[in-house]
């Protein structure tokens, strides 16, 4: 038993002394303005009253506190990463509807040989927030969750100058209660990226594919008796190309390509194919560094119709979705940034229907300017 303890306490000495060990830490803060942070559609009537933008809409000033830690060590062959993100948004005209999230996270990856290695990762997100998602189109989604993932994989370099990995992928997540509902979902798939690098004039330019194909099973029952009154069974399959070309050493554009569908395996209604385009930008320069993407998607259902205020019109329900993000850091000393960002999502539809609030277009956006110091 001694010679076992011996052998232990070496092994685990000989892997302290040997490993590479760092440690990160970022903290920011941002102040802002959000618009319609509940994704309320502009008007639903209800028991013959109309609410209106005023009384639907919630928008507020707000302050970002966001930490983010970050273990790593390697020795020999291995590499073991931990992370712990804690996230808060404060709003100033109702505090109440603030809210928080941690993120942790433990990755490993062992270096089999030059060009493959083995991946593995678990990790926990708490969301700490109150509320429905106005976003709903068929489900009722509390806001708050527990979210449990796993996921592992190979990473590896089938030909030269090529990036090939494959994971496998599990998640539980576990809504807040709402009334006497709950509703929790399973979902496992696949996960594929290939990634190819070549150079034109010295600069490198990337393009690949990064697809994945899973299935979530949702529960819904009553808190109060746990019998089983609502189940959805749904497909995912998402595929998506870009193409990184850069212009010179300092900036980059990333068109992209996505298609997406859901097929639901009971019934049929909630089946639905997105697609659209998207380009991204990249800027690094001296002490400056901006990140911006402009995207459009369409999603058309298969089966569920669209109303308006007289009924049914006989199409199917369409979205279309128009998103823009611009990220900006820029160093003002050693290891101090001032950090801006903005966020717009427009959502159109031809589901126009004032008594509903699901499936209705809506309007979210925000900015913030701020402070990040790493250290």
């Amino acid at each position: 038993m001694k010679t076992i303890n011996l052998i232990w306490i070496s092994l685990l000495f000989s892997i302290t002394v040997s490993a590479q060990v760092k440690t990160d830490t970022e903290i920011e803060t941002l102040s802002g303005y959000e618009y319609n942070y509940f994704k309320s559609p502009e008007e639903v009537r209800q028991d013959g009253i109309i609410f209106s933008e005023k009384d639907l809409i919630k928008s507020s000033s707000f302050q970002d506190v966001l930490v983010d830690y970050d273990y790593r060590k390697k020795w020999k062959n291995n590499r073991l990463r931990f992370s712990v993100k804690p996230y808060a948004r404060l709003f100033y005209e109702s505090m109440e509807d603030s809210y928080w999230s941690v993120l942790g996270s433990a990755k490993y990856d062992y270096k089999l040989n030059k060009s493959a290695k083995l991946l593995a990762e678990a990790s926990v997100k708490r969301m700490n927030r109150k509320g429905l998602d106005g976003a709903q189109d068929i489900l009722i989604n509390p806001l708050g969750y527990t979210n449990f993932g796993t996921e592992g994989g190979i990473e590896f370099e089938p030909i030269k100058n090529n990036e090939t990995r494959i994971k496998a992928f599990y998640n539980f997540r576990d809504f807040d209660k709402y009334g006497v509902r709950n509703l929790q979902y399973n979902e496992w798939g696949l996960e594929l990226k290939i990634t190819q690098e070549i150079k034109f004039s010295g600069l490198k330019h990337e393009y690949g594919l990064l697809a994945y194909t899973k299935k979530r099973l949702y529960n819904t029952f009553n808190a109060s008796n746990i019998i089983t009154d609502g189940e959805r069974d749904w497909n995912y399959l998402k595929a998506t190309v870009f193409y990184e070309y850069p212009l010179n050493q300092s900036l980059e554009i990333e068109p992209r390509f996505v298609y997406y569908t859901r097929s639901d395996n009971k019934d049929d209604r909630s089946s639905f194919r997105q697609f659209g385009p998207s380009v991204g930008i990249k800027f690094d320069q001296n002490k400056t560094r901006l990140r911006s993407n402009v995207r459009y998607l369409n999603r058309r259902y298969k089966s569920i119709e669209a109303r308006d205020n007289n009924g049914l019109t006989g199409e199917k329900i369409r979205y279309n979705y128009f998103d823009f993000t611009l990220d900006v850091k820029h160093e003002l000393m050693d290891n101090l940034f001032m950090i801006a960002t903005v966020y717009s999502r427009i959502r159109t539809t031809n589901y126009s229907d004032i008594d509903a609030r699901s499936f209705r277009g809506y309007r979210n956006q925000y900015l913030g300017l701020g402070i990040q110091w790493i250290f």
